[in-house]
């Protein structure tokens, strides 16, 4: 796969995941605001709100773990940076972004089967009855995204985005 190759499909899942995570959350302030203005108005919310308003942020968190993976800002271990030479951190990134892909791959196909048990046996959410599949298939998309975006680092490091890590200095002297 070339590079630009490469760069066009990460584009892709990160410009989905800006869409989804901005539906979801739109979707989201909007179910609460009504809720909250009937609740006012009418003295009884809107029925389902809270429960839609959960599904929504659990769609907004699944498609926030891409978005921050793509900006570098994923949470990862970090303990274990310094143990090894210099000479080979990039062969380690790449060794971390393989296993990390590995990982990712299983966990989808653990959603995947998640996902077809509920479809299964026609599993609906409590309140608004709606198929829970529907909820649920945002677990093996996050994953496999995931998982192709680590490989993808993997095969292609000069694309990977630097790690974003905030550090805080400690040596500062603290006011007197």
């Amino acid at each position: 796969m070339r590079v630009e190759h490469s760069r066009r499909l990460l584009n892709l899942f990160r410009t989905t995941e800006l869409w989804v995570a901005t539906g979801a959350f739109g979707l989201m302030v909007l179910v609460a605001a009504a809720d909250v203005a009937l609740r006012e108005f009418t003295g009884q919310g809107l029925d389902g709100a809270r429960e839609a308003a959960v599904l929504l942020m659990v769609v907004l968190v699944l498609t926030g773990f891409g978005l921050a993976t793509a900006a570098g800002r994923q949470l990862r271990p970090r303990f274990a940076d310094g143990l090894t030479p210099e000479a080979w951190q990039p062969a380690m990134k790449r060794f971390a972004d393989g296993l990390t892909a590995l990982i990712y791959l299983m966990l989808a196909i653990l959603a995947a089967v998640l996902v077809a048990q509920s479809v299964t046996l026609a599993e609906l959410t409590p309140v608004l009855r709606l198929p829970s599949a529907l909820i649920q298939l945002a677990l093996p998309l996050a994953f496999t995204t995931g998982a192709l975006r680590h490989l993808i680092y993997a095969y292609r490091p000069e694309i990977r985005p630097a790690d974003e890590i905030a550090l805080i200095n400690t040596d500062r002297e603290s006011p007197s």
